[in-house]
């Protein structure tokens, strides 16, 4: 059994993204910072008046390195890279007015929301798996998510399904009690 774990995780730990580094010895006095600054977005589509939103940006300092190689290599290559990028973001549509065409009067752009952010192995994908969107009608934050208010294209022709933001747990609205 022990084995079986053991060739299991191994592996996977073995394949991880090293932790983000905050402090190198050769500078003790530094520190790698990475923040959530807000931000004026422009959305915008060919042929629609675009349309600002607050935002965020990432924004930050973090550490990378690299130790020269030897030939033939005796040990692994001292290479480390870290960069600020969004560590928990969520999705909303954005309803773009596009006057003068009939056909499509409308137009939804999927805007990636970023809530925080930290120092994360360079060239790390973020995850679209489970596309999370929290549909913010345009009555304002308050609103639950649910079914967009007005039927008009979607990108990718498909209308997506409303989902929870990462990293928040899933509750149930529930009507007054009687």
């Amino acid at each position: 059994m022990l084995q079986v774990l053991v060739g299991a995780v191994l592996p996977a730990m073995l394949l991880a993204a090293p932790p983000p580094i905050n402090k190198l010895a050769l500078f003790p006095d530094k520190s790698a910072w990475c923040e959530a600054k807000n931000i004026t977005q422009i959305v915008g589509h060919s042929g629609c008046e675009a349309k600002s939103i607050q935002n965020r940006a990432c924004l930050g300092q973090c550490f990378s390195y690299s130790v020269p190689n030897t030939f033939p290599q005796s040990t692994e290559s001292l290479v480390h890279c870290d960069s600020c990028m969004p560590a928990q973001s969520m999705w909303e549509i954005v309803t773009l007015e596009c006057p003068g065409h009939e056909e499509v009067p409308r137009v939804d752009k999927l805007v990636e929301k970023i809530v925080h952010c930290s120092c994360q192995a360079c060239g790390k994908e973020p995850s679209h798996e489970g596309l999370n969107v929290y549909v913010q009608s345009e009555d304002g934050p308050g609103s639950p998510p649910g079914p967009h208010p007005h039927p008009h294209p979607h990108p990718g022709g498909q209308t997506p399904e409303p989902e929870e933001p990462p990293g928040v747990p899933h509750t149930e609205e529930e009507g007054p009690e009687d």
